[in-house]
């Protein structure tokens, strides 16, 4: 059986995880330590917005072959009080891992406040709504050339009308990840693709712990304050546990994964095809993590279904290389089986 630990290394080989070049020549970049992996999928966005509070800035990285590279980076405002958003209404921009998810412009926008376009992103995300975190409205948007770039905002990330068209081409809504910092952390690329193993290599544990359906196994990649479907962590074992003895046999197949990290929370999104002798569904699957003290726990999982024929493929596609490298050199795949 393949080791957890093998299957990550597979993905790194196979250019599935961000990395540096082999070139010893090549001095290692420096990247956003947010940015951990993105899905190498045409369903996710190779793109990621990065904010900077400290120096008032809004960055542009893409992935390109493996490579995490910044392709700009443009001045920005933000919420006229320091600090990270709490509540509503305190003029806080928030920091954290968020999405953009719908774009308005026109004569959906007042554009004496919003310039000639905006995005929404999903403030509060799951981490902050379980913080206890309140408001909403949180935005990327422009404002006229008129008005100062230094005035704050109510709690958006604010820059020019140009800013904001020059942005828009990187912009995938649902997908693109606009993370926000206080005072951003960049790391040299060996210890992005060091941590992009660790978490591909939990994520290939729980993957096949759950198709073997040890359960006892599984459930200790959940940690104690999990909750979904109304569900904590012990109704989700029993529920789990149930499905297990129901079918005969389960098969998971997931995609690379679209991989960022704040602080101590991480979220990861990936594409899942689920089959068992019974029943089978193709979707994203999103796991919510925390980490704490060195070790990685789910506290959430969600799944929504993709009706997409070409990320069916690649998900497809990826599995049987991953499989194929894992075969031993010297093994004979035409011997006859017993």
């Amino acid at each position: 059986m393949k080791s957890a630990s093998q299957l990550a290394l597979s993905w790194a080989l196979l250019g599935l995880v961000s990395s540096q070049s082999l070139a010893e020549d090549i001095a290692p970049l420096e990247i956003p330590s947010s940015l951990i992996s993105f899905g190498h999928s045409h369903y996710y966005s190779p793109h990621a917005l990065v904010v900077n509070k400290k120096n008032r800035t809004i960055s542009v990285w893409e992935n390109k072959s493996g490579q995490i590279i910044k392709l700009a980076e443009y001045p920005s405002d933000f919420g006229k009080n320091a600090g990270t958003k709490l509540a509503s209404g305190d003029a806080r921009t928030p920091e954290g891992i968020y999405f953009l998810e719908k774009m308005m412009e026109g004569k959906s926008l007042d554009f004496k406040q919003y310039g000639v376009r905006a995005f929404t992103t999903n403030y509060p995300n799951l981490f902050d709504q379980r913080a206890g975190k309140t408001g909403d409205g949180i935005w990327l948007h422009a404002i006229p050339d008129t008005l100062t770039l230094e005035r704050g905002s109510r709690g958006c990330v604010v820059v020019r009308n140009k800013t904001i068209q020059d942005l828009s081409p990187y912009i995938k809504l649902g997908s693109t990840p606009i993370i926000i910092h206080n005072d951003l952390k960049v790391v040299p690329t060996s210890q992005v693709q060091k941590r992009a193993t660790e978490i591909s290599t939990l994520l290939e544990g729980w993957r096949r712990a759950w198709e073997t359906k040890s359960m006892d196994s599984y459930i200790e990649y959940y940690g104690d304050e999990f909750n979904s479907m109304n569900m904590d962590r012990q109704q989700w074992k029993d529920f789990k546990q149930n499905l297990a003895k129901k079918y005969e046999n389960i098969k998971v197949q997931l995609s690379q994964p679209m991989i960022f990290e704040f602080e101590d929370q991480i979220i990861v999104r990936q594409l899942q095809k689920y089959r068992s002798d019974m029943h089978e569904d193709f979707g994203e699957k999103t796991l919510y993590l925390k980490s704490k003290d060195g070790r990685m726990q789910i506290v959430a999982e969600y799944w929504t279904e993709v009706r997409d024929a070409e990320a069916v493929r690649e998900v497809e596609e990826a599995d049987s290389r991953i499989s194929s490298s894992m075969v031993p050199q010297n093994q004979n795949t035409n011997q006859n089986k017993n």
